[in-house]
């Protein structure tokens, strides 16, 4: 999944993985096919439309105030919550598992074993942040039942850090390390083992922290760490929701590459030459300016050119997949009508991918309300956050009869004011930037400058 997203360059660069070799090819015979191939990115548009579908608009996030800085930097490094949220959508669509820890800076480190109060972290710039890591990066991990509940009791991560050499500021060392998240007696413990190599292999293993981190001063009795998936915050892992119109658009690829290398060998003529006396020159060139000259009367030179089925056959196996991977969620990439279609048409044509990607963005809404709501109560800044991404994918305006009808209904006393505003917001008439209350406080304010006009101007 990863190399299919990633496109032409990673698939290309895998070789035989995706693309074997025919029958006894030589190594420059299938660098040659190999090249001669493109990878068409059906998956990786796909997976960009639809992440774009979704943050076409702002989520809708309950926060306090003091909440802010934590929704302007997620992660401590500049990352603001909607970067953050479409970076998981982004894992989601990849492989369909990434997950985030909740942390808090060893702020005993910082302050030589002093005592930090909430006030003076905030000061020191140390805050709740939170951590995204790939699946790849999710080594290990266990779950205990409490009291009837499955909880986390284990959680291995791996990380990669930088190291510069002493010797040369421009020597950059990469060591993997792990952190270890443990439940233990119902106290949340962390641990970081660092790799000690002797720059071929791996030697031993060091523990380079241990600690116990505190909510309000009392250890933690649960792992802030938060998985998701479109089915939900279950640490199991799932199918990639996109894995199924990569396996086709793969094998487009190879029907491609066919394609191709028949071409390359079918598509011009070749000149053929029999009954030719061995007196004669055995080198011929072609061209207007040349004649060839034959002692033998009998001699004939001809070109070969290919009549078969084979390359239409294969033609027809393209367009097939095309087709395939256009059922499978990739229908932006198949050729547009002329004709203009109803919202309701559009709307009926794409509901099974609506419904899908509905869910995965659902999935992926309560975990984020789960992670703020640990970072929230982690800083002092209250519990009660809610996230709700975007779900209204199809950017189609509600039509002018609507809106005048919806407005009669206004006037006849069957919708409410507030009701109507509503609905020109989702039928992205208005942008919906500003609430009821704010919008009507507008026109009440335009009303009351428009009569002190009129009333200037009689």
């Amino acid at each position: 999944m990863r190399d299919v997203t990633q496109g032409h360059k990673a698939i290309q660069a895998a070789g035989v993985k995706y693309l074997p070799k025919l029958g006894d090819q030589s190594d420059a015979e299938y660098d040659a096919y190999k090249k001669r191939a493109t990878f068409f990115n059906a998956t990786g548009r796909v997976k960009d439309a639809l992440t774009g579908m979704v943050f076409r608009k702002e989520a809708k996030l309950e926060h306090q105030d003091a909440f802010k800085p934590i929704i302007q930097d997620m992660t401590l490094t500049g990352t603001p919550f909607e970067q953050f949220a479409e970076n998981i959508v982004e894992e989601l669509m990849d492989v369909n598992r990434v997950g985030v820890l909740v942390d808090y800076p060893n702020v005993g480190a910082v302050a030589s074993g002093k005592v930090v109060t909430l006030d003076v972290a905030d000061k020191l710039g140390i805050r709740v942040y939170a951590s995204i890591y790939k699946a790849e990066d999710i080594i290990n991990w266990r779950t205990t039942q409490v009291g009837g509940k499955s909880v986390l009791s284990l959680v291995v991560l791996r990380e990669c850090t930088e190291v510069i050499d002493p010797a040369d500021m421009f020597c950059v060392t990469k060591k993997i390390q792990y952190r270890v998240l443990e439940l233990i007696g119902g106290v949340y413990k962390q641990s970081v083992w660092v790799e000690n190599s002797n720059g071929t292999r791996v030697t031993s293993w060091t523990l380079a922290l241990e600690v116990m981190p505190t909510k309000g001063g009392k250890p933690m009795d649960a792992i802030p760490f938060e998985f998701f998936s479109s089915e939900g915050g279950e640490p199991c892992v799932h199918d990639p929701v996109l894995y199924d119109l990569a396996v086709v658009n793969l094998a487009h690829y190879r029907n491609t590459a066919d394609m191709e290398h028949g071409l390359h060998f079918t598509g011009l003529p070749t000149a053929v030459i029999s009954g030719v006396s061995a007196d004669d020159d055995d080198s011929y060139r072609i061209g207007s300016v040349t004649a060839w000259v034959f002692s033998d009367a009998q001699a004939k030179a001809t070109y070969l050119e290919f009549k078969g089925e084979g390359l239409g056959q294969l033609r027809n196996a393209i367009q097939d997949k095309e087709a395939q991977m256009a059922a499978l969620g990739a229908r932006m990439l198949a050729p547009e009508k002329r004709d203009a279609e109803a919202a309701d048409t559009i709307a009926q044509k794409r509901q099974g991918e609506n419904s899908s990607l509905a869910a995965l963005v659902n999935s992926v809404s309560r975990g984020l309300t789960r992670v703020l709501t640990i970072m929230a109560g982690w800083q002092g800044a209250g519990d009660a956050v809610t996230v709700k991404l975007n779900t209204d994918f199809l950017a189609v305006s509600m039509p002018p009869q609507q809106i005048t009808a919806l407005l009669q209904a206004v006037m006849s006393g069957n919708l409410s004011p507030q009701s109507f505003y509503e609905s020109l917001v989702k039928g992205e008439v208005v942008s919906g930037a500003r609430d009821y209350e704010a919008e009507k406080a507008l026109i009440d304010e335009a009303g009351a400058a428009q009569s002190v006009a009129v009333t200037d101007e009689a």
